[in-house]
């Protein structure tokens, strides 16, 4: 089985009803694994709902952000939900950005990579321990946790939840490899940017953690165009770069392809509270680092590029300041193009 087989998608869907609707379908089509994002709706009620929704399909949240839960919360969590769907759950976790957590949740962020290397592994260890009633010691610089006189009453459906960790930069990837099951990639990733970072570093993350790399899984992610009008598939793409280029943590992404100076131009529009000309800043270049845009050929040969250097592929349509029905669209059609029921 190749990467091209195992293809997974996000959980992109305008109701509740909607997003059981389009799982089922997926599964139906063959795709292995739904994500379901965490910004607009909370990443466990979907999965929970997808997993009651559906029979066969994998599911994962991709990604729930962990510094505003608990290890504790999340071990429940993901044990609640591979209990609910017979064992198809994936617990994939991410830092999200500085901003956000302060902001948004009130969090203190801390140093990301070491603090969501300690989640996953409290995490792992609450879930190792809860059928046990033994007592939970997990002491680290951001989690402290002491856990006694407590048993889950409700047996595992299997041995262990995997665990992935979402990453863009070089730390969190060597913790990936370090600790994590799994690493998802972000949605704005080069192949240049795929090979020297993130393999390269979640690959040293194995090698000095002394494990193989036939047990971890790395899904990196496309985002995926697909339209015969090109110029429409690049414009989506553009407001969905232009999103990410808002966020100074990513800086580093655009400038090994020369694009921070465009970055720091949507960052400073973003600022100036100009959304609706955000877009126009990025350029078809960077469009053609970070995307795939375009005929069904042409997006057709970056995903086969990705997919030679991966376990599976997660394939994303532009999802940033986009009609709800354009995002509908490009999503469907990814799911006729890849889904190996239909590809």
């Amino acid at each position: 089985m190749t990467a091209l087989d195992r293809i997974s998608i996000a959980a992109i869907a305008d109701t509740a009803a909607d997003l059981a609707s389009r799982a089922r379908e997926a599964e139906a089509a063959g795709i292995e694994c739904v994500w379901t994002p965490e910004l607009f709706r909370s990443s466990v009620t979907q999965a929970t709902w997808i997993a009651a929704a559906t029979e066969r399909i994998g599911i994962g949240t991709g990604i729930a952000w962990a510094f505003t839960r608990s290890p504790f919360i999340l071990a429940v969590t993901a044990l609640d939900i591979d209990e609910m769907s017979g064992g198809r759950f994936r617990l994939g976790v991410g830092a999200g950005v500085k901003r956000l957590n302060e902001t948004w949740h009130g969090v203190e962020y801390g140093r990301p990579a070491p603090q969501l290397r300690e989640t996953i592994e409290a995490v792992r260890l609450i879930m190792q321990k809860a059928p046990t009633g033994e007592p939970i010691r997990y002491q680290g610089n951001y989690h402290d946790l002491d856990i006694k006189g407590w048993v889950r009453p409700h047996p595992p459906v299997r041995e262990a939840v995997p665990i992935y960790a979402a990453a863009v930069r070089e730390g969190m990837a060597r913790m990936a490899g370090d600790v994590a099951d799994g690493l998802i990639g972000h949605p704005m990733c080069s192949l240049r940017w795929l090979d020297e970072v993130l393999v390269a570093n979640f690959e040293a993350g194995l090698a000095r953690s002394g494990r193989d790399r036939s047990t971890f899984a790395f899904i990196p992610t496309v985002c995926c165009a697909i339209s015969d009008d090109e110029a429409a598939a690049y414009e989506a793409c553009r407001r969905t770069i232009a999103f990410y280029a808002t966020v100074r943590t990513y800086a580093p992404l655009w400038e090994m392809h020369g694009f921070g100076d465009a970055a720091v131009e949507v960052g400073n529009a973003f600022r100036a509270g100009d959304l609706a000309g955000m877009p126009s800043l990025i350029p078809d270049g960077m469009v053609d680092a970070y995307c795939a845009a375009g005929s069904l050929d042409k997006v057709r040969a970056r995903v086969e590029a990705v997919a030679e250097r991966a376990d599976g592929v997660y394939l994303s349509p532009p999802t940033y300041f986009i009609p709800p029905e354009e995002l509908a669209e490009y999503q469907q059609r990814i799911v006729d193009a890849f889904a190996p029921a239909r590809s």
